[in-house]
């Protein structure tokens, strides 16, 4: 074996599972944080700690081991864990629902990047000396975080109406009013769990961030094992062919974004574009493996498009559900984005698993299990989707029972904030 880390494959699996179990296990304080200290805050917080963790791993892992890298993984997951809510918060916050879907896909494009920069990248580091090879990349990562958590905290606010430079014109566009200019953000002061919990509209959509997570983690996991076992391709001297299909959701995704946002300027009903967006994602997507049934290693450069065309359809579903999370309850958005996040995650978690238990031999027949999977995944929660998706406001998520509680508060931070931007503007 070569390397100074000699860690058991069962180690190593541990290490990996601590990261999404501590972000499992703060989607929900996460949310609160979110409505409580706004979510600019609480990513930047998130932030700080996966750069602190990145940072220290080198250490940890020579000094304390494999315990101290597990404890390491599983803070840094709970820093994770709260990105996704706060950044469709701000989404909400930010962006018009005709611009909701590129938001969304600008947003996550950073997933597909790091994997791409990773790639060409974390290899080369390990073979440098300096540092001693590996830790490189580990403190060029969190070199690159420190950058962005300043860039954020100097650029990013939790509501447009606090940024004191936004024309009115600007802040009409994007909330459709230029009044309550300077009003903070309105904290939910009860938030309705009974009737996020009962909504079709919100299962549907935990559902496919379900599907959409246990396809695509994956594929990210054992795409490398499929090239090499059962498409016999030795990946170790190509890693553009690894990064193919990550480039291709990169891509496609912001075009369908693009696309989605251009048909609802159009005139298209925002969900006959969300769900249709959504069907070709979930119907595309197992459309793909379906091919991928008849393909072994006599065919592997049309499994390889395969893969890279499944992935690409894939990004239907940021136009798709992805855009519904951030629409159907835009004062509770944090409540219910953690709500799909539980079920993301679970298909992360699970995915991984049942796919290695499945593929204990690697071959072919294995895999056709796999795929057959995959595909009733897509296919049930895509029709679920069909059925009861929407971008519509749900009514539930329009405050009738808190409307006079929360209006105080809105008056009370109107006052405060109107005597903040005098000072601000020197009156």
């Amino acid at each position: 074996m070569n390397g100074d880390l000699l860690w058991t494959s069962q180690e190593q699996s541990w290490i990996f599972a601590a990261f999404y179990v501590g972000s499992l296990l703060v989607i929900f304080p996460g949310s609160y944080l979110c409505d409580w200290i706004g979510p600019a805050h609480t990513v930047q917080s998130g932030a700080i700690i996966n750069v602190i963790g990145s940072m220290i791993t080198p250490y940890i892992s020579r000094e304390i081991g494999v315990i101290g890298v597990i404890v390491i993984r599983f803070l840094m997951g709970c820093g994770q864990g709260v990105l996704t809510p706060c950044m469709n918060v701000l989404i909400a916050h930010w962006f018009p629902l005709s611009e909701k879907s590129t938001a969304v896909a600008l947003a996550t494009t950073g997933n597909q990047l790091s994997i791409i920069f990773a790639m060409f990248i974390t290899a080369e580091l390990c073979q440098i000396s300096l540092f001693g090879g590996w830790p490189a990349a580990f403190y060029l990562y969190s070199l690159l975080g420190i950058g962005l958590c300043f860039g954020w905290f100097l650029v990013v606010k939790d509501v447009p109406t606090r940024v004191k430079h936004i024309t009115d014109a600007e802040l009409t566009y994007i909330t459709g009013s230029a009044h309550g200019r300077g009003q903070k953000r309105v904290i939910p002061l009860n938030v309705p769990w009974r009737e996020i919990l009962s909504s079709t509209a919100v299962w549907s959509t935990a559902l496919s961030s379900f599907s959409q997570s246990f396809v695509v983690v994956g594929i990210v996991t054992y795409l490398p094992l499929y090239y090499r076992t059962i498409l016999n391709m030795d990946l170790t001297s190509n890693g553009v062919l690894s990064a193919l299909p990550f480039i291709c959701q990169l891509v496609t995704k912001l075009a369908f974004a693009g696309l989605a946002d251009k048909a609802k300027e159009g005139g298209f009903s925002p969900n006959q574009v969300t769900k249709t967006c959504n069907l070709c994602a979930s119907l595309g997507g197992a459309c793909c493996f379906v091919a991928l049934l008849f393909f072994d290693c006599s065919h592997r450069n049309k499994a390889v498009f395969l893969i890279c065309l499944t992935m690409g359809i894939l990004s239907g579903f940021v136009p798709g559900y992805n855009t519904s999370i951030v629409c159907i309850a835009p004062k509770y958005t944090s409540s219910v984005a953690s709500f799909c996040r539980l079920w993301g995650t679970v298909g992360s978690i699970s995915s991984p698993y049942i796919i290695g238990m499945i593929t204990a031999e690697n071959v072919i027949s294995e895999w056709r299990t796999v795929f057959v999977i995959m595909i009733c995944i897509l296919t049930l929660t895509g029709a679920i989707f069909q059925l009861f998706g929407t971008v519509n406001e749900q009514e539930w998520a329009q405050d009738v029972s808190n409307i006079s509680i929360l209006s105080y508060v809105n008056s009370l931070n109107e006052k405060e904030a109107d005597k903040t931007l005098e000072l601000e503007k020197g009156v």
